[in-house]
């Protein structure tokens, strides 16, 4: 992660105002536009010197007792010169919960700087980010907070009772001078899943517009830092990919056992995190354009991006005796050959176009690659080194990035229905209909035994397909049998 503006051990030695001995200098200088945020620190001397270790330990004390009672409502230190409500209440669905952090009337902070360290050790305690993405989103916070300071129809509009409960109109959020902090700050963090680790603050919400608006109003427009909250969100949306794979496949095997309640449970947390991948992939190739256009105007080099927008890509014919097929992208103004797939066993002359992919690295399976478009097909063929599976190809690149797990019927052929697609597999020599997701996750599988060579009629009361012995038989579509 790029270093951020955040400079956490920058300072050797602090006071007991929590400010350094340093000469006052604002610590987001921008050029005086009205959406601008400049903090004002304190710059003279003090009495008692506090290292930075002993600043972030304040936010982490505070961390470690919300960390114990992560679900329920927890008031931390009342009256201290550092309270924290844990405002959550989880009964409720809409709107979000949120912590609050209280400057009382006693606290010494006195430099931003210092106030987002105490919230960087806030949020590594009780939430378990590590050190470089805290720095980050605290960065981010105090932004935000200041953005919205008394702005309580906001918060009105954002937030659960339970965090309206604890705020007030005169000291929400947090103003750009250090003189006013003390007894009249609330900074509200918001929350989306308490348990979520990298995901726990809303990273949406606290790099909404405004937010940004605000920090491009910096000479160096926070590149490096608003570089590094989307490979925070890149992190987000891999982590919720994963969970909602991991759901997916539970979902799977709770209708295989024939617990159809858990199924749908499972299934639909597999949606609901599907929803918060895309939804955070989009917001990061969003943000990403602007992030490459102010790079442009400040004269960083971003690398130049291939043109594509003539370019058209086909399927090709391999052999015409073997009914197998090639990607093959050409120049659609010249006609010449761009790119040929080296995937040459495209099975029939159905694929389709998936968007917004996130899969395992072939390479690393602890490394996400996300792609905005992929094709999906079945590829290959049955001659003791090849098998047919359905297959993702990167459409850029035109090579194969991931394969189903499951072998697929030598006759099976490619349907899709309501984001799902259907093929017929082949299990310990039996052949069943499954259905996959755009990720080829196995999603459902069907007990019956279907003819390897069944047609997949989709119908408006199902699936209509033959079965081993001849007969025709309808399925649902989590493939369950209707008769």
């Amino acid at each position: 992660m790029k270093k951020s503006v955040c400079g956490f051990f920058l300072a050797l030695a602090f006071a007991a105002g929590l400010s350094a001995l340093e000469v006052n200098r604002p610590e987001l200088e921008v050029s005086g536009d009205a959406d601008a945020i400049q903090f004002e620190n304190y710059g003279g001397p003090h009495a008692v010197i506090d290292t930075a270790a002993a600043i972030v330990n304040i936010g982490t004390e505070l961390g470690l007792e919300v960390a114990q009672s992560l679900e329920e409502f927890v008031s931390v230190r009342p009256g201290a010169k550092y309270s924290l409500i844990h405002a959550v209440d989880l009964s409720v669905a809409e709107k979000l919960d949120a912590d609050i952090l209280i400057l009382n009337s006693n606290a010494g902070v006195d430099h931003i700087k210092n106030l987002r360290r105490i919230i960087t050790g806030y949020l590594q305690a009780a939430y378990g980010y590590e050190t470089a993405d805290a720095e980050v989103i605290a960065t981010f916070i105090t932004v935000y907070n200041a953005v919205y300071r008394k702005d309580i129809g906001t918060f009105e509009e954002r937030y659960k009772q339970v965090v309206l409960d604890n705020i007030s109109e005169d000291k929400v959020g947090l103003s750009t001078n250090w003189a006013d902090w003390a007894g009249n700050t609330e900074i509200v963090i918001p929350l989306n899943d308490v348990q979520g680790g990298i995901s726990a603050v809303d990273t949406t919400v606290i790099s909404d517009e405004n937010v940004v608006n605000a920090l491009r109003q910096e000479d160096d427009k926070a590149v490096d830092l608003r570089e590094d909250m989307l490979e925070i969100k890149e992190k987000e949306t891999a982590t919720a990919t994963e969970k909602a794979q991991e759901a997916q496949k539970a979902a799977a095997q709770e209708r295989k056992e024939g617990n159809k309640e858990q199924a749908e449970e499972f299934a639909k947390e597999s949606a609901e995190q599907q929803e918060i991948a895309d939804r955070k992939n989009e917001e990061v190739k969003v943000e990403q354009k602007v992030l490459e256009e102010d790079k442009k105007e400040l004269g960083i080099a971003v690398p130049e991006v291939e043109d594509k927008s003539a370019y058209l890509t086909g399927l090709f014919v391999v052999n015409e005796s073997s009914n197998l097929y090639t990607l093959i992208t050409v120049n659609g103004i010249t006609g010449a050959v761009v790119r040929k797939s080296p995937v040459n066993q495209i099975k029939g002359k159905t694929v389709f176009v998936v968007s917004d992919i996130t899969i395992t690295s072939q390479d690393n399976a602890d490394v996400y690659e996300f792609y905005d478009d992929m094709y999906l097909a079945m590829c290959g063929v049955n001659d003791g080194h090849s098998a047919p599976r359905l297959c993702l190809i990167d459409s850029d690149a035109l090579e194969l990035k991931k394969q189903s797990a499951e072998i697929l019927s030598d006759s099976s052929e490619l349907a899709v229905r309501d984001g799902a697609y259907y093929v017929v597999v082949k299990v310990d020599g039996k052949c069943h209909v499954a259905s996959y997701s755009k990720d080829l996750a196995l999603a459902n599988m069907s007990t019956l035994e279907v003819s390897p060579s069944t047609p997949l009629n989709m119908m408006a009361s199902g699936i209509l397909v033959t079965d081993v012995s001849g007969n025709p038989r309808m399925l649902d579509a989590s493939l369950n049998e209707v008769w």
